[in-house]
């Protein structure tokens, strides 16, 4: 045992013999206390052993070694997110192709067609030439909502032509 425990122990059994061996009233208690002490002392030092000993004086006490934890991931650009859902969505039903990712799609293709000069709005048969036919169905203003909104959505292959039309632009 370590000294940390022998002091504080000796000196119990010190106070615990004065009693017994003065045969007074609490020498029962005294008795009892000391068995208890020595049990948790005890207790303690098994308990040390188990992990490995008392930590050297000036290191952390308690808590886990440094660099356990997992790195925070890095911060993803929530407007990404929206858009990254907005695809996956979109390849499930048309009222997600419709609702979640046009509306991407036309602020993109807006802003593509802006810097030609062209108003998708206000130039729909210019726009249309420029921006191809699969993604002039999904970005033109007349476009209305699905009839059937759990119909199947956008298929990958015509997704990618999309996305390859937008950046030809």
């Amino acid at each position: 045992m370590r000294r940390r425990l022998l002091v504080p122990l000796a000196a119990l059994t010190a106070l615990a013999a004065v009693a017994v061996l003065s045969r007074s009233a609490f020498a029962g208690t005294a008795l009892r206390l000391w068995l208890v002490a020595v049990g948790a002392f005890g207790w303690l030092a098994v308990a040390g052993a188990a992990v490995g000993g008392w930590p050297p004086s000036g290191e952390r006490r308690f808590g886990l070694p440094r660099g356990w934890r997992r790195r925070p991931r890095p911060e993803r650009l929530r407007q990404l997110e929206e858009l990254e859902h907005a695809v996956e969505f979109s390849l499930g039903t048309a009222f997600d192709l419709h609702f979640r990712l046009r509306p991407h799609l036309v602020r993109i293709a807006a802003d593509r067609l802006a810097a030609r000069g062209v108003r998708l709005e206000a130039q729909p048969d210019r726009a249309r030439e420029l921006l191809g036919p699969d993604l002039w169905e999904l970005v033109r203003p007349d476009r209305e909502a699905p009839e059937n909104r759990a119909a199947r959505g956008a298929d990958l292959p015509g997704l990618r032509r999309v996305v390859d039309q937008l950046d030809a632009i």
